[in-house]
């Protein structure tokens, strides 16, 4: 993620490799970055690290009388792609609208069903995937990459979905 001059990234990691990787001195773990990413970017002058676990967790009610959950506090997925950041922004949508035409709140939650339960399911999926070093899965990830990157009308379809949800037109 671009800040500024300088970028932030998530790498994800088996829970016991992320505690080894935590105690590398800033030489060590510029190495590491450099091993996993190959050519494909170059790192220095790491800043300050932080661990979280990767958990993916959705909210079962999402209203209770007046009060309504939206965004992290209604779903916490893995952090690839921008998703939790997008389908938050699509919660606060439809709660918006729903306001604007005074319907009633508890419709909320049917409406959103099909979003949330396809981020989380997608998310989930693009991190089995690739933290999955199966030869043939290394592979076929490597050619979807690869036809996404020859494809634009497929890099647009799966663009057009990671931006508008499940619900988004061809």
């Amino acid at each position: 993620m671009p800040l500024g001059d300088e970028f932030s990234i998530v790498f994800t990691l088996p829970p016991a490799k992320a505690d080894a990787v935590m105690t590398l001195d800033d030489n060590a773990f510029v190495a590491a970055l450099q091993a996993q990413f190959g050519r494909r970017m170059t790192f220095s002058r790491p800043g300050r690290r932080s661990r979280f676990p990767l958990a993916l967790r959705l909210r079962d009610t999402l209203v209770k009388g007046c009060e309504v959950w939206i965004g992290n506090t209604a779903q916490t997925l893995h952090p690839v792609s921008g998703q939790g950041f997008n389908l938050g922004l699509r919660d606060a949508w439809q709660l918006a609208e729903l306001l604007l035409d005074g319907d009633d709140l508890s419709r909320y939650s049917s409406l959103r069903r099909l979003d949330r339960q396809g981020g989380a399911f997608f998310t989930d999926k693009v991190v089995r995937a690739f933290s999955n070093d199966f030869p043939p899965l290394r592979a076929a990830r490597g050619l979807g990459l690869l036809a996404l990157d020859l494809c634009p009308a497929a890099r647009r379809f799966v663009a057009k979905r990671m931006i508008w949800g499940a619900r988004a037109w061809p």
